[in-house]
């Protein structure tokens, strides 16, 4: 089924913006910097590909994109609250390898295309509840102490629709869980990685003022600067002009 996201390209617009040469975890970028001790983004050249977590994962469509179109060959994992969601991405993620497999398989040596790109190997999914869920805690928490990449198509814009509340033992007040979820997940990208937010329900300014807010400069969390946008078609109505769909790409400075 088609969402609103779909019916701007967002999803194939997020994949030029994520596999563009001048975007500092492409495959692309790596390769031409692979021997630069510093790229000059603060992403060091790696031992290992960038890690990458999307939350609110659903079916896994974007990891998948990301490794069977992208290049992208790192460890991948995608999150989300319902069980029933991470068992269908699951079950694709078992179709997509049996299908990769036989097609590398059935080629010959020379031109058999490089299993580390075609192959959804290291693709793992859990269930994960982002507001009361301590990601830190879990078994699959990177020893980096966070992620390369962290995607979220949507899922700030329905924790956003919630009237919950929970109480922030930092503040010691009840606050809205849509107050909390910048900083979680500001805490789930690691020094110098990148978390790209795609929302319909925030514009582009609105967006960046909720993971920019000083309240996010917490010990742990670090702070996000603007990195990128993703630019959509403009409408206008009532003599007001925006885009149906905004994408902002932040990126984690290190903690001082």
């Amino acid at each position: 089924m088609e969402s609103w996201f779909d019916d701007v390209g967002a999803p194939a617009k997020t994949l030029d913006f994520l596999t563009d040469s001048s975007f500092p975890l492409s495959p692309d970028y790596l390769a031409e910097h692979a021997n630069s001790a510093d790229n000059g983004q603060n992403v060091a050249a790696r031992a290992e590909p960038p890690t990458v977590l999307d939350l609110g994962t659903g079916n896994g469509s974007a990891l998948f994109s990301l490794r069977l179109e992208g290049g992208y060959n790192g460890r991948m994992l995608g999150v989300d609250y319902s069980s029933q969601s991470i068992e269908l991405a699951r079950r694709l993620g078992r179709q997509y390898l049996n299908i990769t497999s036989a097609t590398t398989s059935s080629s010959s040596a020379e031109s058999a295309p490089d299993e580390s790109n075609t192959k959804p190997r290291n693709i793992t999914f859990e269930t994960l509840d982002l507001i009361h869920d301590d990601p830190v805690s879990q078994p699959w928490w990177p020893t980096a102490g966070g992620f390369d990449l962290v995607l979220d198509k949507g899922t700030f814009d329905a924790i956003s629709l919630s009237s919950s509340t929970v109480h922030d033992p930092a503040s010691n007040t009840v606050r809205r869980v849509c107050e909390l979820y910048p900083d979680k997940v500001a805490r789930m990208v690691r020094p110098g990685g990148f978390l790209l937010i795609t929302s319909c329900n925030w514009t582009e300014d609105e967006v960046i003022r909720w993971f920019t807010l000083p309240g996010l400069e917490q010990p742990g969390s670090g702070r996000l600067e603007v990195y990128g946008r993703i630019k959509y078609p403009v409408f206008e109505f009532g003599g007001q002009k925006g885009q149906g769909v905004a994408s902002v790409c932040f990126r984690r400075l290190d903690e001082t």
